[in-house]
């Protein structure tokens, strides 16, 4: 009867082994850990295993951390990650991790991407801006045909999970070009055998903004769809997001990487005043 009783009532969480609770938490979320040691006095302790924190660090950490003078601790360097980010690629790329979810976050810099006639100082120039993440910043002299591309291979990115790419910039104040058409972005998808997936489903549906509100809102009605002018802005900071499309990375998938495209190829309408930041490859599940 007492056993009986006992089986209605179920097993107290708080009575299985400390190694089985770090796998529970391990399984979840840096938040949800963190969130459960500040509730329960007992999760405090079992929070602060290494047990716990080193699931929440990719297999492949160990290159990345050394590029980092994080606390060896393996709870620290996932917290660092959650809520800074560490520079790679001689400082032109940033990783992190999603507080929410633990998965990869990358950004490539302006330095990473691969800008049209960026070797003409008379169209472009790199400078360090303090809003920035990295050493520098691309800002837009003067073309007439903008061509922006930035790549990743899928085996960086965490399986099973939705990714969303943004390109992130800013206008100065003498930008120009960027009211009068929109520009197109879309996501591409590259095979193993470094041929572009063709079909229809090479990439998202490309999509158009503009990069600058037109003066006249008839203009929009050139534009497809709601996003001509849907931009995010960076918590805190002037730069500006426009979604660029997005991929599901399978791990069964013959994709080897990603490549990301911004164009405005309207030769005859001189473009200028664009600052890059870079594009940015966050999680949405």
């Amino acid at each position: 009867m007492e056993e009986r009783e006992s089986n209605k009532r179920g097993i107290n969480l708080l009575d299985l082994p400390d190694g089985c609770l770090s796998h529970i938490l391990s399984l979840t979320s840096p938040f949800y850990v963190l969130r459960s040691s500040l509730v329960c006095k007992f999760f405090h302790s079992i929070a602060k295993s290494d047990l716990v924190w080193e699931k929440f660090l990719p297999s492949d950490f160990h290159p990345i951390i050394q590029h980092s003078s994080a606390s060896p601790s393996k709870k620290h360097i996932v917290l660092h990650l959650c809520r800074s980010f560490i520079l790679l690629e001689d400082g032109h790329k940033s990783f992190s991790l999603d507080k929410w979810t633990g998965k990869k976050c990358y950004m490539l810099g302006a330095r990473e991407l691969t800008l049209a006639f960026s070797d003409n100082s008379r169209c472009w120039r790199w400078k360090p801006l303090p809003e920035s993440r990295f050493p520098e910043v691309a800002e837009l002299l003067g073309v007439a045909e903008l061509h922006i591309t930035g790549r990743i291979s899928t085996q960086l990115l965490s399986p099973n999970t939705t990714y969303h790419m943004y390109f992130s910039f800013m206008l100065g104040a003498w930008s120009r070009g960027f009211e009068v058409s929109p520009v197109k972005v879309f996501v591409s998808r590259i095979a193993t055998n470094g041929a572009y997936l063709g079909g229809s489903s090479s990439y998202d549906t490309s999509k158009s903004f503009y990069l600058k509100a037109p003066e006249n809102d008839e203009m929009f009605d050139d534009v497809e769809g709601e996003e001509a002018f849907e931009h995010r802005r960076d918590s805190g900071h002037r730069w500006i997001k426009i979604d660029m499309g997005k991929y599901f990375n399978r791990v069964d998938d013959n994709v080897a990487a990603l490549e990301m495209t911004l164009m405005g190829t309207e030769v005859s309408l001189h473009k200028s005043g664009l600052i890059i930041h870079g594009i940015e490859i966050l999680p949405l599940d």
